[in-house]
């Protein structure tokens, strides 16, 4: 579990909050404060879990202005019984220069706890690794403007591309540098219940991490070819568990902030 919801992030932070979809650069890029969105987690079938992701404000971080963007993802009552899953991440990107200046991240699944805080001096590119569980810390090298898991998605549905094009993300996730690759494959219509049918653009994320290919799943994203740049659908197949799709099901705009 703890594997689909690293593939889970990749989806929300990279197409995301997720997503990009507008070929078209924005003359004053920035993220809508009071967006969110609402995914239903399925398998099987069925689903097993719902997660959340929205733009909660603009604050203060080390004397920089920071979009404050929440990320949550909650198992249903049946998974409970077994394998419980409660995970938030809280990333705050400077207004500015849309890098990651702060992410935390508290995670529940099953028997496994983590809380965890790394701060990012993009100016130094350095990042202090701290958990507040055993209070131990790290120091490491960052690359130039690196995203953390969560930040990434924003950035990158900021960023001009169209079908055929490959967009490249440095991020940092945990305790590494990646180098996350999007592919965009084409583009295509797509149904989504209520919310309707979109022209989306199909994409395929991958990850490198010192120059090694980490593939825990093939995974594949739709998000909308319009101005709302919309997260719609992302599918990946896990050895063992099998095909996992999460799903957009409620979308609430915000307001652009410069």
């Amino acid at each position: 579990m703890k594997r689909f919801y690293f593939c889970f992030s990749i989806f929300l932070f990279l197409f995301l909050q997720s997503v990009l979809l507008h070929a078209e650069k924005q003359d004053s890029p920035a993220i809508r404060v009071g967006e969110k969105l609402t995914f239903s987690v399925r398998w099987l079938g069925m689903e097993v879990g719902r997660a959340e992701a929205r733009v909660a404000g603009i604050e203060q971080v080390n004397g920089r202005k920071a979009y404050h963007i929440i990320a949550e993802a909650r198992s249903n009552s049946l998974i409970d019984l077994v394998y419980p899953v409660h995970d938030e991440h809280h990333t705050y990107v400077d207004v500015e220069h849309l890098h990651s200046l702060k992410y935390e991240k508290i995670i529940q699944e099953g028997r496994y706890r983590a809380d965890e805080v790394i701060e990012f001096d993009q100016e130094n590119h350095k990042a202090l690794y701290y958990s507040r569980k055993n209070q131990s810390k790290k120091r490491s090298l960052i690359s130039k403007d690196v995203q953390d898991e969560l930040s990434s998605a924003y950035w990158f549905r900021l960023q001009p591309f169209d079908v055929g094009s490959t967009v490249h993300i440095a991020a940092n996730a945990d305790e590494k540098n990646w180098d996350i690759t999007v592919k965009i494959l084409g583009k295509e219509k797509i149904k989504m219940g209520k919310l309707g049918t979109f022209e989306a653009f199909t994409l395929e994320p991958s990850a490198k991490f010192r120059g090694i290919f980490i593939r825990r799943g093939k995974i594949r994203g739709w998000v909308s070819a319009d101005e709302k740049k919309l997260p719609l659908l992302m599918k990946t197949k896990i050895p063992v568990l099998g095909t996992i799709t999460v799903i957009l099901v409620d979308y609430e705009s915000g307001q652009a902030n410069g």
